[in-house]
């Protein structure tokens, strides 16, 4: 048997191959697919069958292989095998030939290794995995000559199924003008077995070295699966929030572990109460808005989808607040630094009357803010509005984006680029979503380049409503102060900024503006198809 460090450096005798082969499986990622003249493949094999497989330098499942198939027997028996190679084999990856008669596909995972971990794709080339905080992971890369995946993810399933990775490889060199002879070496170690030809298939002089051979990974204990129930963590750190502040201005924090807070029913009686106030910046929910398709913040509740939720006061506009038992309970650790991070110690801080009333009183409520009441007397006015008349005033957005009216808020930062931002959105959803071509359908035809705020007026002139210059001079508004919010500010910015008397305290103004949206909203839910109220 040779020693693999008493090879020499040529490249027909593979030396550095061999050495990156038997420790390429330690990195951050495993590739365990690759055509090529390194060809590199991977199985899952039960561990009974490892001394079995180190036996032999072959593969024992072949690249193309490894799906459900008939045998037969010597005997003439047929039987239905699901998948695998020789000794209970199963490949990583799999993949199909079609034979140029359909398109080439990807390369796919073994179906129990991807649901194991829940890993999702959009296209079959990247894999992710999602984890209990909302975080993602990236899991596996697929192309149609290789494929690589996270070497913790291969050794999580290993523990799990308690099942061993085998490592296929075969090299092929070719080398020009050698004067090299042939040889035939073994390499073979309790976690390996590899075998390396060097012999003269062609012309004269001209040598071909085949590496070809196979290593093993058993598996971790089980206990590091990295699933229920060996996913409990312990040693869970619970941060310490400030609730309160002495008299010479110091901070004084508490720990969030609910297990460790008071109640009203006499549990640690010296620390602070679960529902101990803790307040934070308004820019703490800024994450959350700039990734609506991840998660949804609505009125006193955040969530990332199924993952975790948790109630808050999102009515006060100056600040956030979370009860102090609820951050330690309802938010994963990794979140809860972020949280830290944002928060602050409100002198006299107060919660808003919507939240007394839920939280402590027990009492239904409606919002304080007007961007939650302005979200809800939408949502409200089209349902209305629908089954008194069989239509739709104001139609979906063109993109069909329900992010638009998720995200009207009262921006934590005063400025242009919020106050425009939210301008956008009331103009998207009360100007451009107006319903043109039923309000055309009704009535007589108007001046040419009639435009949606001009239909409406005539609509509802013609039908007596009673508010029609209120209700249209406010639409107006809207339209002139987004095109002028489109641009950066200068004369007509600032001529409209003074005509419409726009407080100088955006967050203000952007809450006017909503209040005005709401009277709106109220006017128009009074048009009635059997006569004006």
């Amino acid at each position: 048997m040779t020693s693999i460090e008493s090879l020499p450096s040529d490249d027909l005798y593979q030396k550095r191959v061999i050495q990156e082969f038997l420790a390429g499986d330690d990195g951050p990622w495993t590739t365990v697919y690759s055509s090529g003249d390194l060809g590199l493949y991977a199985g899952f094999a039960p561990l009974d069958s490892v001394p079995v497989l180190l036996e032999q330098y072959s593969w024992d499942v072949r690249i193309g292989q490894g799906g459900p198939f008939l045998e037969g027997s010597s005997r003439g028996d047929v039987r239905y095998v699901p998948s695998g190679g020789d000794h209970g084999v199963k490949p990583v990856v799999i993949t199909q030939e079609h034979f140029g008669v359909l398109p080439r596909m990807l390369p796919q995972l073994l179906q129990e290794f991807s649901l194991f971990h829940n890993l999702w794709h959009a296209d079959g080339m990247t894999f992710k995995k999602l984890h209990d905080d909302g975080t993602e992971e990236a899991a596996c890369e697929v192309s149609h000559d290789l494929v690589r995946i996270r070497t913790k993810l291969l050794r999580q399933f290993q523990a799990a199924a308690q099942l061993a990775l085998v490592r296929y490889m075969d090299s092929i060199v070719r080398a020009v003008d050698s004067d090299d002879v042939g040889a035939q070496l073994h390499f073979r170690e309790d976690d390996h077995h590899l075998h390396l030809a060097i012999h003269k298939p062609g012309p004269p002089n001209k040598w071909t070295s085949l590496l070809i051979g196979k290593k093993v990974v058993l598996p971790p204990p089980m206990s590091e699966c990295g699933v229920w129930p060996f996913d409990r963590q312990e040693d869970s750190v619970y941060q310490e929030f400030v609730i309160d502040e002495t008299p010479e201005g110091e901070p004084i924090k508490s720990t969030c572990d609910p297990e460790r807070l008071a109640d009203y029913f006499g549990r640690n009686p010296e620390a602070p109460n679960y529902v101990t106030p803790v307040f934070f910046a308004p820019e703490v929910l800024d994450r959350y808005y700039s990734n609506p398709t991840k998660y949804e913040v609505r009125d006193g509740y955040i969530a990332c989808g199924g993952l975790w939720g948790l109630r808050l006061d999102n009515n006060h506009p100056d600040h956030v607040m979370v009860w102090l038992g609820d951050l330690g309970r309802d938010l994963p650790e990794s979140e809860r630094n972020y949280w830290l991070a944002h928060n602050i110690f409100v002198p006299e801080g107060t919660i808003s009357q919507t939240t007394f009333k839920r939280h402590i009183q027990g009492e239904a409520a409606e919002p304080d803010s007007p961007a939650w009441r302005l979200q809800q007397a939408y949502t409200r006015f089209r349902k209305a509005w629908s089954a008194e008349w069989g239509w739709d005033l104001f139609r979906d957005p063109d993109d069909d984006d329900p992010q638009i009216l998720a995200g009207l808020r009262i921006p934590p930062r005063g400025g242009n680029a919020e106050f425009g931002k939210q301008v956008q959105a009331l103009h998207r959803l009360l100007v451009e979503s107006i319903n043109s071509s039923q309000l055309k359908s009704e009535l007589p035809k108007g001046e040419k380049g009639e435009q949606s705020i001009g239909l409406l007026k005539r609509w509802l002139e013609d039908i007596g409503h009673q508010r029609v210059e209120q209700d249209i001079a406010f639409l107006r508004k809207i339209n002139e102060l987004r095109n002028v919010s489109e641009h950066k500010a200068g004369a007509k910015h600032a001529k409209a900024i003074a005509k419409h008397q726009i407080d100088d305290d955006r967050r203000k103004a952007i809450a006017a503006l909503f209040e005005e949206a709401i009277s709106l909203l109220h006017s128009l839910r009074k048009v009635k198809a059997g006569g004006n109220v």
